[in-house]
């Protein structure tokens, strides 16, 4: 479900991260609850507004008014309907325009002034400690958007009771450092309500940079067990840059995969708009930027989402040094003194105050907008992390062992399997888990991370990231869009080595059965008998015998893409997943430092053989996927009959 939704592009983005939940099995847990109260630190715009008038008539400002859309489009229907036929003939401007000024018009009570101050007089609507408490507004029927999150404190409800769980609220348009001050004195509001000297924080998204930026400044009063910093905007969001600047490229493609990840849809459709020409939309944003601007410019959030590496270049656009003279201030304070020192600043939380932090993010897919970089989609891996990334479409070379400049011991492997992300420069690199297509928001679509999730935040059990072999530090998400996973059958995931005989294959769906057709290597000569194999029922797993042989190093990438049918599946009979596995099979590789990067995916079927013109065509025409599902399917046959290497 969609909590809210908002027409400009930051928000609306930043709030799919609600979307539905589907909670899995209940998680087992091997260490006693702890009975601390659990703190709902929420993602951007969780907190309801009201405009509050001088007779004390109390308004709501924030959220979808159905009716108030309604009324302007049909007072606008004119205008829309020539922006469309202009936009058709490739002038996407006046559509734009049209689009921007109801935008503004209907956030009008959402505006800042230029000296920070807020232009009308706008409170959260629920900040009394009682009527944050998920107990009382459950007992008292109070109004359901209370409940922040709403799909993940209702689970954590069934471990600890409703009376023992919160939800923060703020002025979520304010800055970082305002929200992160409230949030310390609502914890102080909690132990007395609760009788307790310490709370466990679950933080989500703008929630993990509040929750990062009260433990930076307030940790050494050591109120805090556990703190669990999920899909967390930490060293911000990269889209608020694209907000700000009007560097604006919509990736239609990427935008409805996550959307599919978010219903955990056993269908797929994103293949519907990859061959169209959806540009456009790109344009009609661009010229909605500046009646975006009137709304969200000022706001202290957005300028604290600006990354530390574009803030000065954003502030000279966008600011003016006289009329913005306290926003400058402001934000400047929460880029220079905050988010410019969290690694040390967490890692004493952890070290010196006995705080248990942990963060979980997601990694390998793009941003949905103008930032082309590793992120959950609308999170740079960055700014989430504190991790270093290889630039989009690229990974680290072959022998890379990483910068090691949060942790230097050479017996922790810091690395991801597919050599994109080097946590070893991370704020905490002993205590952050990566989760490969964990898309923002959607924790809880992977058993994998939501168990991690409430473990550690309502348990001692995990104590880091090389604890528990079941929670390695990097995860390649189950979410059921994916269809199918792979790992082998001796290794850890993510790793291979020549002790490994099997490929174990599950089946995500729910729904379906799914019958893998071929699975094939680049980077090794292996094979993987697939001949024979019966379709798996949903959530079921098999094993795949593996013959060949693998390179005789170690810290050397390989790569298998699968390509599987979804039986009695209509939107999407076939599909193809690659993974990635580190091999551990030899003497380590070394790492040339004047080649750091190569391209990240190995190129595994029909590309391989085709031009890329050709290509072009089978893409744009939308055939591109059953071509290369029938190549690899033919391919894997021949090498199975042990002829491949023949057509080679």
């Amino acid at each position: 479900m969609l909590k809210k939704a908002l027409s400009i592009i930051l928000s609306i983005t930043l709030m799919c991260s609600v979307l539905l939940t589907t909670v899995g099995a209940a998680v087992q847990f091997e260490e006693p609850i702890s009975d601390y109260p659990v703190i709902m630190v929420a993602g951007y715009s969780s907190s309801e507004l009201v405009k509050v008038e001088e007779d004390g008539t109390r308004t709501r400002v924030w959220g979808v008014n159905m009716d108030s859309i309604l009324n302007r489009v049909i007072n606008r229907i004119y205008d829309l309907g020539k922006g469309l036929v202009l936009t058709a003939k490739g002038d996407a401007e006046y559509l734009g325009k049209v689009v921007g000024e109801e935008l503004s018009a209907e956030l009008e009570y959402m505006k800042i002034n230029d000296d920070g101050t807020s232009k009308y007089n706008i409170q959260v609507e629920n900040t009394k400690i009682e009527e944050t408490n998920v107990g009382y507004i459950l007992d008292n029927n109070l109004p359901a958007e209370y409940i922040n999150e709403d799909k993940i404190l209702m689970e954590i409800v069934e471990y600890v009771g409703a009376e023992n769980v919160f939800c923060y609220t703020n002025d979520w348009r304010r800055s970082v450092y305002d929200c992160a001050v409230g949030l310390d004195s609502y914890i102080e509001e909690v132990k007395e309500y609760t009788g307790k000297d310490k709370v466990n924080i679950i933080a989500v998204s703008h929630g993990g940079q509040v929750s990062a930026t009260y433990l930076s400044l307030f940790g050494y009063k050591q109120n805090v067990d556990n703190a669990v910093l999920t899909v967390p905007a930490i060293g911000g969001a990269g889209m608020a840059y694209d907000a700000l600047t009007g560097d604006v490229a919509i990736d239609e493609y990427m935008l409805v995969y996550y959307i599919e990840h978010g219903f955990e849809a056993d269908g797929k459709y994103e293949w519907l708009v990859q061959a169209q020409q959806l540009g456009f939309l790109d344009n009609v944003v661009k010229a909605a930027v500046p009646y975006i601007h009137e709304v969200i410019g000022n706001w202290g959030s957005i300028w604290d989402f600006v990354p530390l590496e574009y803030y000065e270049d954003t502030k000279a656009m966008v600011l003016d040094p006289v009329a913005n003279a306290a926003i400058i201030e402001k934000s400047d304070m929460v880029h220079y003194e905050i988010m410019a020192h969290f690694h040390e600043n967490l890692q004493k939380c952890i070290n010196e105050y006995g705080i248990n932090i942990s963060i979980i993010a997601g990694t390998g897919v793009p941003c949905v907008t103008g930032l082309r970089e590793n992120a959950d989609a609308l999170i740079r891996t960055t700014d989430s992390t504190g991790a270093l990334c290889a630039p989009l479409g690229q990974r680290f070379n072959d022998g890379y062992t990483g910068a090691k400049t949060m942790c230097d011991d050479p017996a922790h492997d810091h690395v991801s399997p597919s050599f994109e992300v080097d946590a070893s420069t991370a704020y905490l690199p002993e205590n952050t888990w990566f989760v490969d297509e964990l898309f923002h928001g959607m924790t809880f679509h992977d058993q994998y991370s939501r168990t991690l999730a409430l473990k550690n935040l309502l348990t001692d059990e995990i104590v880091n990231v090389h604890s528990d072999p079941d929670f390695p530090q990097f995860h390649a998400s189950t979410n059921a869009n994916n269809a199918v996973f792979i790992e082998f059958d001796n290794s850890p995931e993510g790793y291979v080595s020549s002790g490994d005989k099997y490929i174990v294959i599950k089946n995500l769906s729910f729904n379906y059965p799914l019958k893998v057709t071929s699975i094939t290597f680049a980077g090794c000569d292996l094979v993987a008998h697939t001949m024979g194999l019966m379709p798996l029922q949903p959530g079921r797993s098999a094993k795949v015998k593996v013959t060949g042989d693998l390179p005789e190093v170690g810290n050397a990438l390989v790569q298998a893409k699968v390509n599987y049918e979804t039986k009695d599946n209509t939107t999407s009979m076939i599909g193809e997943k690659v993974y990635s596995f580190k091999v551990m099979n030899g003497a380590p590789v070394t790492y040339d430092e004047q080649i750091p990067f190569v391209a990240a995916d190995y190129v595994i079927g029909f590309e391989g053989v085709v031009d890329s013109d050709t290509n072009n065509i089978l893409v744009n025409t939308g055939v591109a996927g059953l071509v290369s599902f029938l190549y690899d399917w033919f391919m894997a046959l021949m090498n199975q009959l042990g002829i491949g290497r023949f057509l080679k």
